[in-house]
């Protein structure tokens, strides 16, 4: 499957929106996995799926936690890597 060529988007598309309509759509948008708002427009726009998800915003605090103890296991092999080679090489 080929990737699709990475297109410089230099082209501007201006909406006037009520404020009810701005609400509707980021509602919308905060059920998707887009982090943007501009993709998810811009697949809405262009007729693409998006994806929808249920997000569990109880794991987000989890998740957070998970990842600063991954950085630190991370840190203390390479501490753990650096003494065995000073050691024995």
């Amino acid at each position: 499957m080929e990737k699709e060529r990475k297109q410089n988007r230099n082209q501007w598309l201006h909406l006037r929106l009520s404020e009810s309509e701005k609400i509707q759509i980021h509602k919308a948008f905060l059920k998707t996995t887009q982090r943007k708002l501009s993709g998810y427009a811009r697949k809405i726009l262009l007729e693409k799926p998006v994806v929808a998800t249920y997000r569990n915003a109880s794991l987000d605090g989890l998740m957070e936690e998970l990842i600063k103890l991954r950085k630190d296991l991370n840190g203390l092999a390479n501490n753990l890597n650096r003494t065995v080679l000073r050691t024995f090489g």
